[in-house]
């Protein structure tokens, strides 16, 4: 796992910007502390931070060269499946110089193109130059477990994600937008076949420029092996959206003066505290529902996410074109198997097995759940000695701390706990906030810091239980009464009476949800796992009006329509909408962010390909039958797992917040809201009637929305008023003499 960046130069009489690529690659040298290194040439400048996990060698010194001379790649993430690749690439005569997965991807791309992505089993989030076609193609995991920022200099960039839509195409390169997939030369720097590789450059400055002689790319050839056109299939994310062959409104012609694409691991890289533009309102609303900004949105326009299962291409005198090569796809079956079991244990053992292939020490966090308990079962068969992470917090029933120690003692393993004081919680959030890029008011990121930092004492990979609940129906909120899924059959006529009677009833009030979910359809209540401020209570917060778009259930409605296309039940229905919003919209963000804060890989077995495809046929009944959630999965690992830990109901990582919130922190949470210059986006009166109303126990206002509130705050503070500086406080390398942020 690592860090990339880099710079291409769209306009053709435009160069890339060495020097930010440069100061942003050193801006996060903690996800690559063991090394560095820069590629430069006319049309494109990348720059990479190494975390040496797989071949810890020189070897694996990014950017990385392709055999042939032609490709130069940087790229952050595990490749699970690179044994079984490097293989076929062997059998293709192809001679691998290093064991490292980064050479068997770049290999595999020189043989297949960018259908390459179909191939790969893993994290991933890369970017590769082609020296004769000026081509740059970048792609990222299906799940989004690895970041990708892009943002395009002085224009709008065109591909159509401005309306949460994606370029359509065809099978096989035909029809709209299959020029993405051209393999013509581009660009003032168009260049033929490189000199013959040689040692991969270790040091850390420029390496070639890879221009020479006329090209031979036209032929269809990706390297040395000639293949049929690249076959990733685009979709069509919404209905609504301009053709791909028409610019988008006052859109300036492609390659126009000044145009820079520049892409990094983390967006502190495009836009660190004191360098963002204007904040984007929608998007600010959308947060305040959500408790983080759905993707591909991002609170700092023009910066854009990269979505989970997407791919880039972009050249010099060309646009910026996106696509999506897969998306998650339910189909459940319509009865329980006797089978699932079994097929479960077998996937998971199979996924555990190539997640601990590892050339750096490996442990696993630990809490009291079934989830992580049964990653570190299956991975204790392979590595007994397996260490394990868990922390909790001082007060009773905020900690786990026991309950995973007893699973440790169980599976016998050991167990590193660690417990968080209420003062170091909140001396730490700030440098937490500025870890995560965007303001993400998940409490739970705040204890997966400290879990890491001490993980990161012994340990460079960690295993992870990220993604169950999402695949195997893990929320209590999945399970939908009868009469509540009846009422999603009922005309508006008659859901009227039952929304009237929910309205008088007063908040807190027994029956007031069960009439509100039983007489509302379940995609106008239903956005994910967190849902804070509703619409309604957004105007009161937030200030300025939003546009339609703004709105909660516009994020959600394209997800809504391919689950009514597939015909799937509500369990699918939500973990879908979960899958698509706060899978990776908050819980990869925080996974990722706080485990590379400390330079620690976290990997996650649950969110595999093979695991996906055994999880997306399950049966509702399999997932939340028999008065629990994940049936199968509990089904599954009770053959490895102690009966307690395997039936144990699902606590997480929970946070006294509220307690605090009304004791000892109020002071700090009253003076915070006051102080914070965000009155162009927060009602502050607003805000802060609301921390009195949480504090008078008030029970329509809960600690989330607080949270919520304090969390952007907090936010805005670092990044747009710069009150805390990242370099001076020692969250981040200062630059270099001679180098500018």
């Amino acid at each position: 796992m690592c860090g990339i960046v880099g710079c291409l130069a769209l306009a053709l009489e435009a160069d890339p910007d060495q020097n930010w690529v440069h100061t942003a690659t050193e801006r996060i040298t903690h996800r690559g502390p063991d090394d560095e290194g820069f590629y430069t040439d006319p049309d494109v400048a990348l720059g990479f931070r190494r975390l040496a996990i797989i071949d810890l060698s020189p070897g694996g010194h990014q950017p990385m060269r392709s055999a042939d001379g032609r490709y130069w790649m940087v790229y952050n993430g595990e490749i699970y499946n690179y044994v079984e690749l490097g293989q076929e690439l062997r059998q293709q005569g192809v001679t691998l110089r290093t064991t490292s997965d980064s050479e068997v991807l770049l290999e595999m791309y020189a043989l297949l193109g960018k259908d390459v992505v179909h191939r790969l089993r893993g994290m991933f989030a890369f970017a590769i130059w082609d020296t004769w076609t000026r081509e740059l193609f970048c792609a990222r995991d299906q799940f989004g477990i690895k970041p990708f920022y892009y943002t395009v200099d002085e224009s709008q960039e065109r591909d159509w994600l401005d309306g949460q839509a994606t370029q359509s195409g065809l099978p096989g390169g035909q029809g709209p937008g299959s020029s993405a997939w051209d393999t013509r030369p581009a660009g003032r720097h168009a260049a033929g076949p490189s000199a013959p590789a040689g040692p991969v450059p270790a040091g850390s400055g420029p390496a070639g420029s890879g221009a020479a002689g006329p090209s031979p790319a036209s032929s269809g050839r990706h390297g040395r092996h000639a293949v049929s056109p690249d076959r990733l299939t685009p979709d069509q994310l919404t209905r609504d959206q301009p053709a791909p062959d028409q610019p988008a409104p006052d859109q300036p012609a492609p390659g126009g003066p000044g145009r820079l694409l520049r892409f990094a691991s983390e967006r502190k890289c495009l836009a660190g505290p004191g360098e963002l533009g204007a904040l984007d309102r929608d998007a600010l609303r959308q947060y305040l529902a959500f408790q983080f900004v759905p993707p591909p949105a991002a609170l700092t326009p023009p910066i854009r996410v990269l979505p989970p299962g997407h791919a880039l291409i972009a050249r010099p005198g060309g646009s910026v074109d996106v696509f999506r090569y897969w998306r998650a796809d339910l189909r459940p079956a319509p009865a329980p198997s006797e089978g699932s079991a079994a097929s479960i244990l077998a996937v998971m053992r199979d996924s555990i097995a190539v997640h601990l292939r590892s050339d750096a020490p490996l442990g696993a966090f630990l809490s009291g759940g079934i989830d992580s308990a049964a990653i570190c079962a299956l991975a204790a068969e392979h590595r007994p000695d397996l260490l394990t992470f868990t922390v909790g917090f001082e007060r009773e029933g905020y900690s786990e701390i026991d309950r995973a120690q007893e699973t440790a003692a169980a599976l016998g393993v050991k167990s590193v706990p660690y417990v968080i004081s209420a003062e170091e919680f909140f001396t730490h959030l700030p440098r937490i906030i500025w870890h995560l890029d965007d303001p993400m008011a998940d409490a739970a990121a705040v204890p997966l810091w400290f879990v890491a930092r001490e993980a990161s004492r012994h340990v460079k990979v960690v295993l992870s239980g990220e993604g169950s609940d999402e695949l195997f129906g893990g929320y209590a909120i999945y399970h939908q009464p009868g009469l509540v899924r009846a009422g999603e059959r009922l005309p508006e006529l008659a859901r009227a009476p039952l929304k009237r009677a929910a309205s008088m009833i007063p908040a807190g009030v027994k029956g007031k949800g069960f009439l509100e979910r039983t007489s509302t359809p379940l995609r106008e209540r239903y956005i994910g796992n967190a849902h804070v401020f509703v619409d309604s209570q957004v105007d009161l917060v937030a200030r300025g009006p939003g546009s339609p778009a703004a709105s909660a259930y516009a994020v959600t409605a394209p997800v809504y329509d391919q689950a009514a296309e597939a015909g799937l039940d509500d369990t699918s229905t939500m973990q879908l909408v979960d899958i698509n919003t706060w899978l990776h919209g908050d819980i990869l963000v925080k996974a990722d962010r706080m485990t590379m804060a400390h330079s620690l890989e976290l990997r996650v077995p649950f969110l595999d390909r093979e695991v996906m495809a055994v999880a997306a046929r399950l049966a509702r009944e399999e997932k939340i039958g028999g008065g629990t959630t994940k049936l199968a999965l509990r089904q599954a690992m009770g053959a490895v797992l102690p009966q307690a830990a395997a039936e144990r109901a699902k606590l997480g990582f929970p946070v006294p917040i509220g307690h605090w919130l009304k004791g000892e922190m109020y002071g700090w949470a009253d003076r915070l809201l006051r102080e914070a210059k965000t009155d162009e986006w927060i009602d502050r009166d607003a805000a802060l009637s609301l921390l009195e109303r949480f504090r008078a126990g008030e029970p329509d206002v809960s600690w989330r929305h607080i949270w919520v509130l304090i969390v952007f705050s907090l936010w805005h503070q670092i990044y747009v008023e710069r009150v805390y500086d990242p370099a001076a406080l020692g969250w981040e390398h200062a630059p270099r003499p001679g180098i500018t942020w």
